[in-house]
């Protein structure tokens, strides 16, 4: 700021010889005001900081995923057959080995045929036997026909008997009663199956985990599941399983998140929001209110106070931590950076560290 002197005017005296030394005093200093060169004073700038210092903290990772059944199981007869009888129906729970159709087929039908006969056969040989009218090599050669009749009825009586292959929830089946189920040479069958299984009371969900996080997915990490079913509620589980090599297309590996659901609340194709829990680790921290993003760049910055002074530091930023930010390099531990004031203040500005209204 410049500051002007004031001179007060020469005052005029009678005769030529007082008007000589004012000429004199006029052209020496001048009989009007003259101005003096004023000086600068430099501005201070109050701020307010907050200094850098580290923190434990427990990195999250999000991703998304389909809710699926932790088994399921779309069951088929072995062989062609009619579907002559369902035990079950959409929704029924089930144990492993209950019995959930019967089916009925030609084939059923001649080996119950050859077994009866079979039957009667060895029947009538035993009587025979008993009596001592045949040998026991006779009664032999009718008792292993029997027995390989029986046992080819009772093969193809199981094939044509649909049980259960675990305990779960019967969720679909896909004939009616009368409806015939075919299985094409080959081993396919028209029809998906005859009935569906899941078992519920775990489910899984699988990721697509991207590359750049691939390195810190490990199994038994911690997840929470939620999905918009259920707001405000989370569900716990834990990785189970990483594949080990990534989609050369996509960039990413499957893993499957196994999450205990004993109400069986959680169901097949919910959409599940999904975070990972990391193992906590301490990092340097640096406020939000302390980081300034260069206008139009991505490069971000701080205003350190050195002595008195507002020194310009960029800034190498990791993860955010609610109001914090992951330092990873531009300023170290203790030093202090300015968290109002900072903006439009230029480097090497001289700077006053003030507390609260008075830090703008």
């Amino acid at each position: 700021m410049k500051r002007e002197s004031v001179i007060k005017p020469t005052r005029f005296v009678a005769g030529a010889a007082a008007c000589l030394v004012a000429l004199a005093g006029l052209v020496g200093g001048g009989c009007g005001g003259g101005r003096e060169e004023g000086r600068s004073e430099e501005r201070v700038v109050p701020v307010a900081v907050a200094e850098i210092g580290t923190a434990e903290v427990t990195p999250v990772l999000e991703y998304s995923g389909t809710i699926e059944a932790w088994r399921e199981a779309s069951v088929g007869a072995v062989m062609s057959g009619r579907v002559e009888r369902f035990l079950v129906e959409a929704g029924d729970r089930v144990a492993a080995g209950d019995l959930m159709v019967e089916m009925a087929g030609e084939q059923l039908t001649q080996a119950k045929a050859h077994y009866m006969a079979a039957e009667k056969d060895w029947e009538r040989m035993k009587r025979l036997r008993d009596r001592g009218a045949i040998t026991e090599q006779a009664f032999d050669g009718a008792d292993a026909a029997y027995q390989a009749a029986r046992a080819a009825y009772e093969l193809v009586l199981e094939s044509t008997r649909i049980r259960a292959p675990f305990g779960g929830v019967v969720s679909t089946t896909y004939l009616e009663e009368g409806e015939v189920f075919v299985v094409m040479p080959g081993g396919s069958a028209t029809t998906p199956a005859v009935v569906e299984v899941v078992k519920m009371d775990t489910v899984k969900v699988r990721i697509a985990v991207a590359e750049r996080d691939f390195g810190e997915v490990r199994e038994r990490l911690r997840a929470e599941i939620s999905v918009g079913g259920y707001p405000g509620r989370t569900f716990t589980g834990s990785v189970r399983l990483v594949e080990p090599t990534l989609d050369a297309r996509t960039r990413t590996a499957l893993a499957e998140i196994a999450v205990p659901n004993p109400r069986e609340v959680l169901r097949p194709g919910m959409y599940a929001h999904v975070r990972l829990f990391l193992p906590p680790r301490e990092i340097v921290r640096i406020p939000h209110d302390g980081v300034v993003q260069q206008e139009g760049t991505g490069i971000y910055y701080a205003m350190v106070v050195e002595d008195g002074t507002a020194r310009r530091r960029d800034l190498e930023l990791g993860a955010m931590y609610g109001e914090y930010h992951e330092l990873l390099s531009g300023v170290e531990v203790g030093e202090s950076v300015i968290t109002a004031g900072r903006y439009r203040l230029p480097n090497g500005a001289a700077v006053e560290v003030r507390e609260g209204e008075d830090a703008r």
